[in-house]
């Protein structure tokens, strides 16, 4: 019987430098056909990416520039700091703060052209009374609290706004917005009980532009899109659609390959028993560079057309990976193996350990090499 040997796994980039163990592997393509796609199932509505923690950790200034060439003008971010570094990576793109204006930070959201989204009567307070001492009316966003209880206008702010609505005569009110606080489940009745609360909550602004859906809103359908949407996961694949593409791929080098004989153990407080002879592989990985260590005796990577279990406790900077059952030819030292790619997905990974895979995404390493394609 022939056996064919598949290649062993690479990193599509020719050549990697020297020094590299760990390769992150981002597809700008799929990035961008997800925006696409999103983007076109809401008709007219706006379609603003949410680009926080460093785009979900796939890297902020290199997704802003991939969607800024797809036409997109503006973002959200979460905090000002996060706007500062996307103002340095698009001078013109529009870029709303989530988490709104902070006490003393008022003049950085004028100088550098940031939208704060006002999340209390204080807040709003504050940010009236700073446009009218500079005698510019300045832009903003407003956010009500329809029941997720995070951030946003309560009915106490809520009630106080309409007792006062003379503090908007100094603000330009882009939209009114909410979040949705279990859009991903279809069925969840707290998505209608929402959008009853938002409806009812846009007649007291029967002029001005709304916002409710994220990505899991864009799906729930026509009467969540409003006039703009705000999806984040489902940009980067992390939403599990069959018409949105993962977008992330992660190779870890082997730099040794040892033999251990049965009953011996493997790694901190011998976490792993071997049940019998066994070929082991060390690869340059660990929970530093973003794989979980609650992976440990429980993750597999691919190599090839096999699986690879890990074994033993994933330590700071190494995984341990049991190769006997592999050809030689596939794993050796200066191989590369697949912690997270097409047969070993983000998502999977994230569910089978009880976790979302943005956990996952926003805690890769910045030692690890990036790669764009």
């Amino acid at each position: 019987m022939t056996i064919n040997i598949q290649p062993s796994v690479t990193p599509q980039q020719t050549p990697l430098p020297s020094h590299v163990t760990g390769v992150l592997q981002i597809d700008i393509q799929s990035i961008i056909n997800n925006y696409l796609t999103l983007k076109g199932m809401v008709g007219r509505a706006a379609c603003i990416p949410v680009v926080k923690a460093n785009a979900y950790g796939f890297g902020l200034r290199q997704v802003a520039q991939a969607l800024l060439g797809q036409g997109c003008n503006a973002f959200f971010v979460a905090h000002l700091e996060e706007g500062l570094e996307l103002r340095r990576a698009s001078p013109d793109a529009h870029i709303y703060i989530l988490s709104g204006v902070l006490p003393g930070t008022e003049s950085l959201f004028v100088d550098q052209r940031l939208t704060p989204v006002l999340n209390s009567f204080e807040m709003l307070n504050r940010w009236a009374n700073y446009t009218h001492s500079i005698n510019q009316k300045l832009d903003c966003v407003l956010h009500f609290d329809t029941g997720m209880h995070r951030l946003g206008f309560d009915s106490n702010d809520l009630s106080k706004l309409l007792e006062s609505p003379q503090l908007l005569n100094d603000l330009n009110i882009q939209f009114i917005m909410s979040h949705l606080a279990s859009s991903g489940d279809s069925s969840e009745p707290m998505n209608g009980k929402q959008n009853q609360a938002f409806k009812s909550l846009r007649t007291r602004f029967p002029y001005t532009k709304a916002s409710l859906a994220d990505t899991g809103g864009i799906y729930l359908g026509k009467d969540y899109h409003y006039d703009v949407v705000r999806p984040g996961k489902g940009l980067f694949g992390l939403f599990n659609k069959p018409d949105l593409a993962p977008c992330v791929s992660l190779y870890g080098q082997v730099l040794q390959v040892h033999k251990a004989k049965e009953s011996e153990t493997v790694g901190y407080d011998g976490a792993h028993a071997l049940t019998r002879d066994s070929r082991l592989a060390t690869i340059g990985i660990g929970f530093a560079d973003g794989y979980d260590r609650r992976l440990s005796n429980h993750g597999h990577v691919q190599i090839g057309e096999f699986k690879a279990p890990v074994v033993g406790r994933i330590s700071m900077d190494y995984t341990v990976i049991d190769i006997t059952d592999i050809p030689e030819d596939f794993c050796f030292t200066g191989s590369w193996v697949e912690f997270i790619g097409p047969l070993n997905k983000l998502d999977m990974l994230a569910q089978s350990i009880g976790t979302i895979s943005r956990e996952l995404s926003t805690g890769f390493s910045s030692r690890l090499h990036r790669v764009y394609c």
